[in-house]
Parts: structure tokens; sequence; C-alpha cells
């Protein structure tokens, strides 16, 4: 009987030991994605690196969001290394309060901006008990993840680039929310992702005048394609390929058709999500 039970600890530890280097394995193939996540009107980014990493930027208007990681993360992968905040409109914001039920995140990102709202109000009392390293985006700040890979020992991770705000924002009071924005450039594989979030285009002016945009091959299109944003300036300055418009079912005009016919004029060609569901960059 001892023999036996011997056996069956032995064949237990083992079976341990395979399942603990099957979930290494498999967190160390997790192919590198940006996915634009379809959460109706509102925006949503997820990045996922291998070595299990992930990116959230932005969480849509609703609870549905952590469904849609769901379908991307392994059920028992419950962490988000970082997330980010690019302003605290519902639409960008109202889904954090899911996720922070949902996972973990280890790292939040935003403006720190003052903002007026119940939504906003509930957002920061779940960050708070969320216990999450907070950070104050800033201009010049770079984002980078360095982990250690069975094949390719270190290996640093591709960057985000924040390109606004130029100034702390914390607590910091504006006429428009939008001015607030944190803007980034990701850069993965070869391909340079400009996200505007809602930036309008006297941040974009700003950015250009500033000389932080820069050629890319996809861009974010700025407030889901409203008219007050998309400037052709911006499109001559970053010379995107491609470009996504997350947008849904809207009462604003979203997006714009001048916003559309610009794109189409300087070669641009388009993504939406209310037409394709969710869109993946491999």
């Amino acid at each position: 009987m001892l023999y036996l039970n011997k056996k069956i600890i032995i064949g237990v530890l083992l079976f341990l030991v395979i399942l603990i280097f099957w979930f290494v394995l498999e967190k160390e193939k997790q192919e590198a994605r940006v996915i634009f996540l379809d959460v109706g009107q509102g925006d949503s980014q997820l990045v996922l690196l291998p070595g299990d990493v992930q990116i959230l930027i932005d969480a849509g208007p609703g609870a549905n969001v952590s469904a849609k990681l769901g379908q991307y993360l392994p059920f028992y992968d419950k962490d988000i290394e970082l997330a980010v905040l690019t302003h605290p409109h519902a639409d960008h914001l109202r889904g954090f309060i899911s996720i922070f039920k949902n996972y973990r995140v280890k790292n939040f990102m935003f403006s720190g901006a003052n903002y007026d709202s119940r939504v906003y109000a509930d957002f920061m009392a779940a960050l708070e008990a969320e216990g999450s390293n907070i950070y104050l985006a800033r201009a010049g700040d770079l984002v980078s993840f360095v982990r250690y890979s069975m094949s390719d020992k270190n290996v640093q991770h591709p960057m985000l680039h924040i390109l606004a705000p130029a100034e702390n924002h914390l607590g910091v009071n504006f006429k428009s929310i939008h001015d607030s924005m944190v803007v980034g450039q990701l850069e993965l594989a070869d391909k340079k992702f400009l996200l505007m979030g809602d930036a309008e285009e006297d941040l974009e002016n700003q950015l250009i005048t500033s000389n932080a945009i820069g050629d890319v091959d996809v861009l974010k299109v700025g407030h889901h394609g409203s008219k007050t944003s998309t400037s052709a300036q911006l499109l001559q300055a970053a010379r995107p390929e491609e470009a996504i418009i997350q947008v849904g079912n809207n009462s604003y005009g979203h997006p714009y058709p001048a916003v559309l016919d610009r794109l189409g004029k300087f070669g641009v060609k388009v993504f939406r999500n209310d037409q394709l569901g969710d869109v993946i960059y491999r």
C-alpha cells in the first residue's frame, strides 16, 4: 500500500511539472498582436506581446470589454501588465470598472486631469481599490518590457512612446477634456501605430509644431472620425498607409464624411470596427 501511495504521489508531481512547463511554453509563444477591439461607440486597444505581456489602452463604454479580453487571453491569465486611459470620457473609461473586477492591473497610466462626472468618480474609487502602480503620462516617457526568453535570454519588447500631454496635468481643469489627451506611438516589429485617442485639431497642431509626429504605418483615427479631428496637416505629417476608426452605432454622425474623403485623398486604407468587428494586426 505504501508503494502504491508513492507511485501516486510521484505521478501527481510529474503531472504538475508537465502542467507548469506547458503553462510556461504557452506564455512564451503568445503571438504578438495589436487588436482594435469592437466595443461599440468607444475606444479600446489590446496589445499582446510574447512572454505573457498585455497592454490595454482604453476600455470602451461598458462591461463587454471583459468578454472581449476573454477571447484573446488564456483562461488562467488574469493579469494585465499595463492599462492606459487616454482621457476620462465614459466611452473610453467605463469598461475599466469591469476590468478591475475581473483582472489584476499591475500598472496604470493616465494624465490625472480633473473631470467632474459620476463615472469618473466611480472609476477613481475602483482604481484606488485595485492597488495598481500609477503613473502620470508625460511626453517623452518611454514604456518598454524586458522579459526572460527561454530561447533568446533577455528580450527588449517594442516600446510605447508617449507624445502627449506635454505638461503635468494632475488635478488640472480643462475647458475641453480632450486637451488632456494621452497620445502614444506604439512600435511593434516593423510597424508604427499612432494612437490619437480623441485628440482634436488643436492638439494635433501642437504635436505637429513640436515635430512629435512622423511617418507611421497605422493611424488610430482621433475621436471616432469626428470632424474636429484628423486634419490634412496631421495626415501630411504622419503619412499613414492604413487607418482604424473605432466607431459603433451612434447619433453623432461618426465617422464624418469629410474625414473619410480626406483619408481617401491621402490614399489611406480605412478599417472600421462597426463594419469589420475586431481589427487585428499580427
